[in-house]
């Protein structure tokens, strides 16, 4: 199973060719194909869109924290022969283009895991080519770029986490915590005529804090 790298927590600077990557490839059309010159349509290689199924949205990661379209979850109302969503570019769901650009070079996912195929001689993937979404080597590696609920679940003592602990969880932890609370009780019989629980502190038995 390819290993993944650690996740990104804050903002990063991209290396040159991932920016590049990540920005524009297949977000725009080609220009050499509307003339119909583009050497890379058969096999398609092209760097750039031929056809709007082909076409690629830049993945945001806005202010708040959430992309402006899911890396995870696909969208039911893209169709994959036309290209066309009904609710247009800014659908918050994957689109499934040719070649599952969207999620394959999304902030989420791109060269955040090592290639399973080789690299051939003119340093390319040899499945792949010279667009391959995964990284060849450690130098390719990128920590993925989170969203917003997903640091929240890296964060478990975040107020707003679903398994952080309620102000009854907090004061029990409090009461753990504290000294005054961490002593013995036993039962005084020395006289016949009354039995007393005693409580004895912790640094009375020796303990120290």
């Amino acid at each position: 199973m390819p290993s993944e790298s650690k996740p990104l927590l804050a903002a990063q600077t991209e290396k040159p060719n991932h920016y590049k990557y990540l920005k524009e490839f297949r977000v725009e059309q080609c220009p050499s194909f509307l003339q119909h010159k583009c050497t890379q349509h058969r096999p398609f290689t092209c760097f750039h869109w031929h056809f709007n199924n082909q076409r690629r949205r830049r993945p945001v990661r806005k202010r708040d924290g959430s992309f402006n379209y899911s890396a995870d979850n696909y969208c039911t109302k893209y169709n994959e022969t036309s290209g066309i969503c009904e609710d247009g570019d800014e659908c918050p769901y994957l689109h499934r283009t040719a070649g599952d650009t969207e999620r394959r070079y999304h902030l989420r996912y791109y060269k955040t895991c090592m290639c399973v195929h080789d690299t051939d001689a003119r340093g390319q993937c040899a499945k792949n080519g010279a667009h391959c979404a995964f990284a060849h080597g450690a130098p390719d590696l990128r920590p993925p770029v989170l969203d917003a609920r997903e640091l929240l679940a890296l964060d478990p003592d975040a107020p707003d986490h679903p398994d952080a602990p309620n102000a009854l969880d907090k004061e029990r932890n409090l009461m753990n915590e504290d000294p005054k609370w961490q002593g013995t009780y036993t039962l005084d019989t020395t006289s016949p005529a009354t039995i007393r629980v005693v409580f004895t502190p912790r640094e009375a038995n020796g303990d120290h804090f």
